[in-house]
């Protein structure tokens, strides 16, 4: 699309290097983030989501990442998102927030933002789609991907190189885990991955509510966190949620003891290496 700079490799470089921990706290919207103690949100960095990252900055706790996914919030809740955007080091939204923003919002986006491009808008496709993503796979090596022979069948994918783009699943949290594994954390830890009953949220929603559909896409949403599981063994990934619909087989449950430092964060030297397969421009 005219104009949009995607997230490249030395932008993914430069997120890597600034980073201040080994670990990164996934701060997400099921009920159970409140039990997350300030404590060990205050020395991990922090990925955050949607409406989220209000309960952080009340505490005076600056996000690391900021993450929109759903145009539907820069819509109805304009002015949070510039507030949690400017309270947050880096703040990441996919071409979909983009595509439906205001012009006003959109040189704000491009200036301020990194965009993420999705390799596609949904599971389910016709044949030309499937060879499209057939050779993508065989293109790039940090796709990991699953497509259906059935024209019914529904895809499932990962990716590990987010400079490539990404594979969505009607759930902020996967994208989020896909930036937080290519930015080379050591352990990985999610904080409100609920998605139980009806997936309510955490925060207060009385003003411009965005109704949940998560409960109703789950069925959409578990192959994919499966097929993480399967398909990319060297993810250090945990679950802080004693109430998730995510089998811990899946995403090991993680007590929050095992999280306790209270120490200065620390400058992390991680280096990416990157090679030619994937440098190349994602068509």
């Amino acid at each position: 699309m005219k104009h949009i700079k995607y997230i490249t490799h030395a932008d993914v470089q430069s997120l890597i290097e600034q980073k201040t921990s080994d670990d990164a706290i996934i701060f997400l919207s099921g009920p159970t983030s409140k039990k997350t103690p300030l404590s060990v949100l205050e020395s991990k960095d922090v990925i955050t989501v949607n409406g989220s990252a209000d309960y952080l900055l009340s505490h005076n706790i600056a996000p690391f990442i900021y993450i929109l996914t759903d145009a539907r919030f820069l819509h109805q809740r304009r002015d949070d998102f510039y507030r949690f955007s400017r309270g947050s080091r880096f703040t990441i939204v996919n071409t979909d927030v983009y595509e439906e923003a205001s012009e006003e919002d959109k040189k704000y986006l491009r200036e301020n933002c990194h965009i993420l491009k999705a390799f596609y808008k949904r599971e389910k496709g016709g044949f030309a789609k499937k060879v499209k993503l057939a050779v993508l796979r065989r293109l790039y090596r940090n796709l990991l991907i699953k497509v259906p022979f059935s024209k019914r069948g529904r895809l499932v994918g990962f990716c590990k190189d987010i400079a490539i783009g990404y594979c969505s699943c009607h759930t902020v949290a996967y994208t989020a885990i896909q930036i937080a594994y290519s930015l080379c954390y050591s352990r990985i830890v999610c904080s409100g991955l609920d998605l139980t009953g009806t997936c309510q949220r955490f925060y207060d929603e009385s003003n411009n509510p965005m109704p949940s559909e998560l409960s109703k896409d789950l069925h959409k949403i578990l192959p994919f966190f499966k097929f993480m599981s399967r398909n990319v063994p060297d993810m250090r990934i945990y679950n802080l949620s004693d109430d998730t619909a995510i089998s811990y087989d899946i995403i090991p449950f993680i007590e929050v003891s095992e999280l306790a430092d209270t120490t200065p964060k620390k400058i992390v030297d991680t280096k990416k290496k990157f090679t030619s397969d994937d440098a190349r421009v994602h068509a």
